[in-house]
């Protein structure tokens, strides 16, 4: 009887639904990047119903010998066995509510979801007074992200049995998955209130306010928690990306490094620390960090990769390449490692071995796109725009309806100024999906090159249909705007409203320096320009709009060097800009005489 006991608990262990990482990786699993291990609610009882192992009647044992040959299966990982021995211990036992919640946690386990809630569903009907059995329900009713219901459930138990933390956490974590933040944290308050040293109820709490971009409230929230236990490692992840978010990255490497101190060999946390580091301009302690890393992780050790893609992120290319080479050559299946090894020699120019790395991936492969994307540039860098096509064209047939496909083969269409061969690719590209707004604001950009410009507009307002904060789209009708003279107010709020979504970005700044030199502030004119072009110092149309306003202002000879500057970029206007250099050296002439 012991023996039989123990292969009943050992298979309650295997099959238990509701548990601390089910909660854990319910809510939103980005930020932390750790497991979490913990028992906080006891185990559901595990006899039959009646006490099978009381019972001497021969239905009974048929019943129990049927489960003991589950329990077996189930250890050895043979749940579709384990189904079949279940659902002949329940003919023998059919209202046997521990019966009816494995059978429905061996279904859901095997994905029959419909089938596991029509036994959840008899197990509540049968025992309406048996919380496990409405818990099993509510889990299913959550797996099958029939939200509403799984509420329900949680709720009926909470009448009845108000002190359940398991299902009062439980409700806490759908209401955060429907971002019904209050309510999540109004059960969290009940869960504190009722046990103050409740880690995980603090640590949603903390997820919530994170969330909600409360920073004050989730940092008082995780540092509760790492008072309970300072060595928790979501908290930790969390606190730092908080602190990230706050600006506070001392704080935040102080966290990583807190990790690492926990579990050395933590390569997410290493990544993200030297990343850190090299921001915050640490370059020595950063080389430090990947020292330790190397030394945690041995030769051939495939999260070595991670080093490979750390080399390549700081352009240390040489020994990328070599650890990502390392890698692929014990691990020739990890399509990542090829895809940044092809990455990598790209970007050294090793363009061949690039070339040969990359179409390895074949479309079976999540990084089948962005490889045909990276061997159509190699190819067009080489020369071979032709070539490049027709990779593409093979690639749009494999992956029909992939929009980046499509953007990159219009882009080389348009390269070559062929640009109803662009619009065709982007026709065909929207028919797989008419709202993809990048495809929308390609389409734009080639109606703008055939000086089709109602059209032009009339897609960058379908655009903002779809996408209000479409930046790009924004600035573009500004600019527009601010470039005919026209609506100058009107295009002034576009561009402001799209600098809220990139407020760093080059091309926006400088639309909105055209503003206000079209509007004849240059004094702000020439402040946003400025700024434009340290940002973007390499576009010649914001170098030549900077020396306009040089110009109006009568400081010639910096209109002077800026236009000479500009002259000298790609895709600069050479005629325009001459003339305005001609202009500026004869204004310069009137003030020497």
């Amino acid at each position: 009887m012991r023996k039989i006991s123990r292969i009943s608990y050992m298979m309650t262990k295997k099959l238990k639904a509701i548990s601390f990482w089910s909660l854990l990786f319910f809510v939103t699993p980005v930020l932390s990047c750790v497991a979490v291990e913990g028992d906080y609610f006891q185990s559901e009882d595990m006899n039959l119903s009646g006490g099978i192992a009381r019972q001497e009647d021969d239905a009974l044992r048929d019943a129990y010998q049927s489960y003991a040959l589950a329990c077996i299966a189930i250890l050895n990982g043979d749940y579709q066995q384990g189904e079949i021995h279940l659902k002949e211990a329940l003919k023998n036992d059919e209202h046997s509510p521990y019966l009816l919640k494995k059978v429905s946690h061996v279904l859901l386990e095997q994905g029959k979801g419909e089938e596991a809630l029509r036994f959840a569903q008899k197990a509540v009907k049968d025992h309406p007074g048996d919380i496990d059995a409405k818990k099993c329900l509510a889990g299913i009713y959550s797996q099958l992200q029939r939200f509403e219901l799984a509420i329900s459930q949680y709720r009926e138990i909470l009448m009845g049995d108000p002190e359940n933390k398991e299902a009062r956490l439980q409700l806490s974590t759908l209401f955060i998955r429907l971002k019904d933040f209050d309510s999540a944290l109004g059960h969290l308050a009940i869960l504190i209130e009722d046990d103050p040293e409740l880690l995980i109820a603090h640590y949603y709490v903390g997820r919530v306010n994170l969330e909600r971009d409360d920073y004050g409230s989730a940092e008082k929230a995780f540092l509760r928690v790492l008072e309970i236990n300072p060595e928790f490692l979501p908290a930790l992840f969390d606190a730092a990306v908080l602190y990230g978010k706050m600006d506070k990255l001392d704080r935040a490497i102080e966290c990583y490094e807190r990790i690492l101190m926990i579990s050395p060999g933590n390569t997410t946390a290493s990544e993200r620390l030297i990343s850190l580091l090299y921001e915050t301009g640490q370059d020595k302690a950063a080389e430090e960090a990947i020292a330790e890393m190397e030394k945690n992780l041995s030769p051939g050790d495939r999260e070595r990769k991670t080093l490979g893609f750390i080399y390549l992120k700081y352009g240390k290319l040489d020994e990328s390449i070599s650890e990502l080479t390392s890698i692929v050559a014990a691990f020739p299946e990890d399509q990542e490692a090829r895809y940044y090894l092809g990455a990598a020699l790209d970007e050294h120019e090793d363009f061949d071995a690039a070339y040969e790395n990359l179409s390895l991936l074949g479309p079976e492969s999540k990084y089948f796109v962005h490889a045909r994307i990276r061997m159509a540039y190699i190819l067009q860098r080489q020369g071979k725009t032709d070539e490049a096509i027709e990779l593409l064209r093979e690639a749009v047939n494999l992956k029909q309806g992939h929009p980046r496909l499509y953007l990159m083969l219009s882009t080389l269409y348009e390269g070559r100024e062929q640009y109803q061969a662009a619009m065709s690719v982007l026709k065909e590209g929207l028919t797989h999906d008419a709202r993809d707004t990048g495809l929308l604001y390609r389409m734009g950009i080639v109606l703008d090159r055939l000086k089709r410009n109602k059209e032009c507009l009339e897609h960058m307002e379908i655009i903002l249909t779809i996408d209000p904060t479409h930046a790009d789209a924004l600035n573009y009708i500004g600019y527009t705007y601010a470039d005919k003279g026209i609506h100058l107010d009107r295009a002034q709020e576009f561009i402001e409203k799209a600098l809220k979504y990139k407020p760093d970005s080059g091309y926006i700044i400088d639309s909105l320096g055209w503003v206000y030199f079209q509007k004849g502030l240059y004094d702000r004119a020439l402040i946003e320009l400025k700024r434009a072009v340290k940002l973007t110092p390499e576009d010649p149309v914001i170098n030549e709009h900077l020396g306009d306003v040089y110009t109006k202002v009568k400081q010639y000879e910096r209109a002077l060097e800026t236009y000479n500057r500009a002259l000298v970029l790609e895709n600069a206007d050479q005629e325009k800009l001459k003339q305005k250099i001609k202009g500026v050296i004869e204004h310069l002439k009137g003030e020497s005489r």
